[in-house]
């Protein structure tokens, strides 16, 4: 008997661990993939501008990427974004010599001779190009997306990626990315800077031998206003260093995916941990290039990188007084009891007191102790960054309710404080 109740245990036991394993398999499977429906990401506005979700720095087949420029349309719009850059690599194109394979029947005899690729891999300051330059269109990624994009309705942006050994940087809303190419970067920078372009630099080096940790090219480019935003988050990274040399110089904060991959492969820890791919938040009336241009140029962004904000203290301040209402429920003997109510998205990280600390999680409430008869609260938000080690501070006032004396007298029967 005692035989049969233990094994009728362990049966039981190794079916909801295999569950549970079957489960949690189904997660994984279920996030590589794209889902049936649209993530929509909620976000008040933030000193009287709507907040639009971007994603500035992507690649396709086009360069380096693993995937189509469809493809990034339709994973931005079931992530909830609201704007995309389609921004392939200028000078390093890996998958060309494959794509000129498979058209190999369609080229001209005479170019048969450069059917591996014509400067495919010219990063470096020592790869010279040829006479041939780069043949093909740098503007094919964003066009086939704009075809795409009458099913879902975001906006798509044109853009190429400078590559050199010297740094990376982004151009967006450019005219013609053809005419970009120039074997000095900084011409190319300048050349994209002419066509009206807005340039950030990506994935920044630090440099601890200059004045602001950035590499000579930088500075220089910095210097001559042609840069106007830098990216703080990228893919997994987050350069927090940066932080103080974007506010100091007026620089958009910047954060994207560079994804090459599959977004959802590359930001499935992000996802288990209840948070979403990078983004871009940018503030503007309208979600059209005229408006999101000027937002750019102006510096009115936020960099989101895993549940963690930066920007200018006035909009994170704002964004969080805008997500988050504070009422009071009692007094108890000792204490008084408030509820928080988040109607954002993103979480908020609490610190208040001597040492309190709580979480408001995304959409959701919490309850926390204050000193008896408190009136209002100062919180350190501190995943809201405005500078190296600064985070925003937010003090909430609330109005009292009449004393509840029968919570008053009885409060553990209710908040276990």
């Amino acid at each position: 008997m005692k035989k049969s109740k233990f094994l009728l245990l362990a049966v039981t036991f190794l079916a909801v661990v295999s569950t549970a394993v079957a489960e949690k398999k189904n997660d994984v499977t279920r996030s590589l993939h794209t889902g049936k429906h649209r993530q929509e990401i909620i976000i008040p506005k933030v000193c009287g501008y709507n907040v639009y979700k971007a994603d500035l720095h992507t690649h396709t087949i086009y360069s380096d990427g693993s995937v189509t420029a469809p493809w990034r349309l339709r994973e931005a719009w079931f992530d909830g974004l609201d704007i995309l850059a389609i921004t392939d690599h200028m000078e390093y194109r890996r998958i060309e010599r494959n794509l000129i394979k498979f058209m190999g029947a369609y080229i001209k005899e005479e170019y048969r001779h450069l059917a591996k690729g014509v400067n495919t891999n010219i990063q470096g300051e020592n790869d010279k190009p040829d006479e041939h330059g780069i043949l093909v269109d740098m503007n094919v990624g964003y066009e086939e997306a704009l075809e795409s994009n009458e099913q879902y309705g975001l906006l798509v942006v044109r853009g190429v990626e400078i590559t050199r050994n010297q740094g990376h940087y982004n151009a967006i809303f450019t005219q013609d990315n053809n005419k970009i190419y120039d074997p000095d970067i900084r011409k190319a920078i300048k050349n994209a800077v002419d066509q009206g372009a807005f340039v950030f630099q990506n994935h920044p080096k630090r440099n601890p031998d200059t004045k602001t940790k950035m590499t000579p090219l930088a500075e220089e480019m910095y210097e001559k206003g042609y840069v106007k935003g830098t990216e703080i988050g990228n893919g997994h990274a987050f350069w927090g260093w940066l932080v103080p040399h974007c506010m100091n110089n007026g620089l958009a904060p910047i954060s994207n995916s560079d994804g090459h991959a599959s977004i959802s492969e590359r930001f499935y820890p992000y996802y288990n941990d209840g948070a979403y791919r990078n983004m871009t938040l940018i503030l503007a009336k309208k979600c059209d290039e005229k408006s999101i241009k000027e937002a750019l140029f102006a510096g009115r962004t936020i960099a989101y990188h895993s549940n963690k904000l930066v920007g200018k203290e006035e909009y994170l301040v704002d964004l969080f007084k805008n997500s988050v209402t504070i009422e009071h429920q009692c007094d108890t003997k000792k204490s008084t009891l408030v509820t928080l109510t988040n109607r954002c998205s993103f979480p908020y990280e609490l610190k208040w007191g001597k040492n309190a600390t709580a979480v408001v999680g995304a959409m959701g409430a919490i309850q926390i102790s204050l000193p008896k008869g408190a009136e209002s609260v100062e919180f350190t938000i501190t995943n809201l960054i405005t500078g190296g080690k600064k985070r925003a501070k937010v003090t909430l006032n609330f109005k009292r309710k009449p004393d509840n004396e029968y919570l008053r007298a009885e409060p553990n029967r209710w908040f276990p404080y």
